[in-house]
């Protein structure tokens, strides 16, 4: 094990010092459950209706789980207090919007389309792809992250970016690892995020007894919810859309619930090597929580993380055999395809999801990857060996899954 993470900037180390100067970051920045739902009430001028569904109980599972075992600097406890208010706030102004406007709720959905894979399998480069298609309505992040808003106008827009942007200030290596701004599209998880339970909250902060909860749910609230923001979203920006581009590594797991909710959907199924997706999702997770968390420890990462995505994706070949997942809804296409015939494995993927794609639109994807070529912000570095895993145990361990895809 020999993960060593880039020191922070001066500006960051300077800053999280204001906590231990005054006996501990808590005594700047509270998280107090309480004082925070007090507050989304008085910054909404006074909405108290926080909707249906267990949000509470997560909510607190969640505050407490932080305050226990994030051991959060002043920066991360800033951050977090600042997504949890703004959740807070989202739910009271969605549910709000839902009783004023309940023909928002009445809409037929479009098609949802679900780009999905592994972490670090390319399922951002191929979801931005297809997002450039204006037949897809692609939630942009700014609009997750203030759905009301976004349905009145752009005002939020800049703001929105600026806390995505943000996160490669904190740490400039995560610029080599993910594409930032708050006009691309972006994870499912900042939709969820406004249920309390979410894999943002433990993609960013050690919370175990809250992941080792969240692992255990049922998700399908949690879908119901995403596709009530969906119907939201969809009140602006679809002229001329017949579907909802939409993606997450998360659903990888969930595509039985996932379809439970949404029958009509479509999986575009992304496959990389595991050997390859492994240790830049560790290195992507520990930098991730580096960002808000004193201290983070990955000594024990690589080999639990390997477990876990064996186990799923053995799960997945299962559910697709038994019908469990609709296998006609899915179309596999392979990242070592897609970045060495992009033209080829588009059309692919469009020929068999139905769609047409045409010729401006195909040109538009290949600018795309030119004009952003690999690295362009630096190397992403990694190895397996980083997190304690040796190449040959791991090749066995996912034997079943490389020889198939």
């Amino acid at each position: 094990m020999s993960w060593s993470p880039p020191p922070r900037p001066e500006w960051l180390r300077r800053l999280i010092a204001h906590g231990p100067a005054v006996g501990g970051p808590e005594h700047l920045v509270s998280l107090d459950p309480d004082e925070l739902v007090a507050t989304a009430i008085a910054s909404t001028g006074g909405l108290d209706d926080f909707g249906d569904g267990d949000w509470r109980s997560w909510y607190e599972l969640l505050v407490g789980a932080l305050e226990r075992e994030s051991r959060l600097h002043v920066v991360g406890r800033l951050l977090v207090r600042q997504e949890l208010l703004r959740c807070l706030r989202n739910r009271l102004q969605l549910f709000d919007l839902w009783k004023r406007e309940p023909q928002v709720l009445e809409r037929e959905l479009l098609r949802p389309t679900f780009v999905v894979g592994m972490a670090r399998s390319g399922t951002s480069i191929l979801a931005e792809l297809l997002s450039l298609d204006p037949a897809a309505r692609c939630p942009a992040m700014w609009e997750m992250l203030h759905p009301v808003e976004a349905t009145r106008d752009d005002a939020l827009r800049q703001t929105g970016d600026d806390e995505t942007v943000v996160m490669q200030d904190l740490a400039p290596e995560y610029a080599t690892m993910h594409a930032n701004s708050g006009d691309l599209p972006n994870e499912c998880i900042f939709i969820t995020l406004n249920t309390f339970a979410s894999d943002h909250w433990g993609g960013c902060h050690v919370v175990p007894s809250y992941d080792a909860e969240l692992h255990k749910a049922d998700h399908r609230p949690f879908y119901r919810f995403h596709e009530r923001f969906l119907k939201t979203l969809q009140t602006r920006g679809t002229e001329g859309c017949t579907r909802w581009g939409l993606k997450a590594p998360s659903h990888l797991g969930l595509q039985e619930e996932l379809f439970s909710v949404y029958p009509q959907a479509l999986v575009v199924r992304i496959h990389r090597d595991p050997l390859k997706s492994l240790p830049s999702m560790i290195n992507l997770m520990g930098t991730l929580k580096r960002m808000r968390c004193e201290g983070v420890d990955m000594s024990d990462a690589g080999p639990r993380i390997a477990r876990g995505n064996a186990y799923m994706l053995q799960q997945e070949i299962e559910k697709r055999a038994d019908g469990r997942i609709p296998a006609e809804q899915v179309v596999d296409v392979r990242y070592h395809d897609l970045m060495n015939d992009l033209a080829g494995t588009l059309r692919g993927v469009y020929e068999r999801a139905g769609w047409e794609l045409r010729d401006d639109v195909l040109a538009r994807m290949q600018r795309y990857v030119a004009e952003r070529p690999r690295g362009a912000h630096g190397a992403h570095r990694y190895a397996l060996a980083d997190f304690g895993l040796e190449r040959g145990q791991e090749a066995e361990r996912f034997a079943f899954y490389r020889d198939r895809y």
